[in-house]
C-alpha cells in the first residue's frame, strides 16, 4: 500500500465551502432532495483533486450515514475533517429537530463571518507585527553581537575611551553590557514566543495568555467585540435548530475561546433553568448591552433568533471600528517606540565603527 500525501483536515475556508456546497444541495430541487443524496454529492465534490486524500474518510462517512445507524453529525465528527465542536453542535441540534435545511445556510453565514473577520484582522496586523519583530531583533543583534566586536577592543585598550563617545553610543553600550551579563533575557525573548505558539492549544497557556491580554485595554476590547460577533452570528442558528435555550447557551460557552464570556454563558444557562428570565440572566455578560436588549425583546415576541440576528450588522460594524483602532494603536507603538530603537541601533552600527577606528 503506497503512501498518499495530501491534506489531512479542512481548514476554516475549506469547511465553509463544504457547508456551502451541502446547503446548496439541500436547497436544490425546491428543498426536496433527500439529505443522504445531498451529503453524497457534497462528499463526492470533496473527494477529488487536492482533497483526494480525504476520499476514504468521506466514503466511510457516507456509508455510516446511509446505514441508518449513525447520525450525520456523528459521522461528520468521526471523519475527523477538522470541524469544530461548535459547528458539530449546530449540525446535531438541527438534525435532531429536522431543521438541517434551515440551519446549514445559517451556519455557513456564521462561519463565513468568522473567516472574513480573522482574515481581515490578520491582514491589518501583519505589517506592524512583522515590522515590530524585525526592529526588536535588529536592536538586540546590534547590542549583543556588533557592539562588543566594535567597541570591545577599544574599551580593553583604553577603559576611559567610552567617556569620549556620544551619549547615545554610551547608553547603548551600557545596554549591551547589561544584556550580555543577563543573557537569559535574550534567550527568553527568542524562546518564549515559539514555545507559547506551540503550546497555545493547551488549557494552561490559553488561560495565561487570556489573563495577560485581558489586562491590555485595546486587546480586551477587540476580544470582546470579536466574541460578540461570533455570539450573534452563531446563536440564531442554534436557536432555530430547536435546541432548548439553556443548551444553546452551554453550546456557545463550549465553542467560544474567551473563558470570561464562557463562564457568563454557563451561569446564565443555570439561572435560566432555575426560572430567571433569559435577558436578566445575560445581564452580567461582558459584551454590548444591545445583546441583552435584543434577547429581552425576543422573549416578549417569541422571536429570539430574529432579534439577535438584527444585531449582526451593528456588531460587525463595531468589530470593524474596534479592530481599526487596535491596529492604529499597534502602529503607534511601532512608530513611536520601536522605530526610535531601530534608529538608535542604526546610528550606533554606523557611528561606532568610525569612532572605534579613530581611537586606534
Amino acid at each position: 500500500m503506497g503512501i498518499q500525501i495530501g491534506i489531512s483536515t479542512l481548514n476554516l475556508a475549506d469547511r465553509v465551502e463544504f457547508m456551502r456546497t451541502l446547503a446548496a444541495w439541500l436547497q436544490s430541487a425546491g428543498g426536496r432532495m433527500p439529505v443522504a443524496e445531498a451529503i453524497r454529492n457534497t462528499c463526492d465534490a470533496f473527494s477529488r483533486d487536492e482533497y483526494a486524500s480525504l476520499g476514504p474518510r468521506l466514503t466511510r462517512m457516507i456509508a455510516d450515514y446511509e446505514s441508518g445507524q449513525v447520525n450525520f453529525y456523528r459521522a461528520l465528527g468521526a471523519a475527523r475533517l477538522g470541524f469544530t465542536k461548535q459547528e458539530l453542535t449546530i449540525i446535531e441540534a438541527a438534525e435532531r429537530s429536522n431543521q438541517l435545511r434551515v440551519a446549514v445556510p445559517a451556519l455557513v453565514e456564521a462561519m463565513s463571518m468568522r473567516l472574513n473577520a480573522s482574515r481581515e484582522l490578520s491582514r491589518r496586523m501583519m505589517m506592524p507585527l512583522v515590522s515590530g519583530i524585525m526592529l526588536i531583533f535588529m536592536t538586540l543583534g546590534v547590542a549583543y553581537f556588533m557592539l562588543p566586536l566594535v567597541i570591545g577592543p577599544v574599551i580593553q585598550r583604553s577603559p576611559g575611551a567610552i567617556a569620549e563617545f556620544p551619549f547615545i553610543i554610551r547608553g547603548f553600550w551600557a545596554f549591551s553590557v547589561w544584556l550580555r551579563e543577563n543573557s537569559w533575557v535574550l534567550v527568553a525573548l527568542l524562546a518564549v514566543p515559539p514555545l507559547l505558539f506551540v503550546l497555545r492549544r493547551t488549557r494552561t497557556v490559553q488561560q495565561l495568555l487570556e489573563r495577560v491580554m485581558m489586562q491590555i485595554t485595546p486587546v480586551r476590547r477587540l476580544m470582546m467585540a470579536f466574541n460578540g460577533v461570533m455570539l450573534v452570528f452563531f446563536m440564531p442558528a442554534l436557536v432555530r435548530s430547536g435546541m432548548p435555550l439553556p443548551q444553546v447557551l452551554r453550546a456557545m460557552a463550549d465553542s467560544l475561546n474567551n473563558t470570561q464570556i464562557a463562564a457568563g454563558l454557563r451561569q446564565a444557562a443555570a439561572e435560566h433553568e432555575a426560572g430567571m428570565r433569559l435577558g436578566d440572566a445575560l445581564a452580567r455578560l461582558p459584551i454590548r448591552s444591545a445583546f441583552r436588549s435584543a434577547v429581552e425583546a425576543g422573549e416578549k415576541t417569541g422571536a429570539i433568533a430574529d432579534r439577535i440576528e438584527d444585531l449582526k450588522a451593528p456588531f460587525a460594524n463595531d468589530y470593524e471600528r474596534i479592530s481599526r483602532k487596535f491596529v492604529a494603536t499597534l502602529n503607534f507603538v511601532v512608530m513611536f517606540l520601536l522605530l526610535p530603537m531601530f534608529i538608535v541601533s542604526m546610528y550606533t552600527s554606523l557611528a561606532a565603527p568610525v569612532l572605534a577606528l579613530m581611537e586606534y
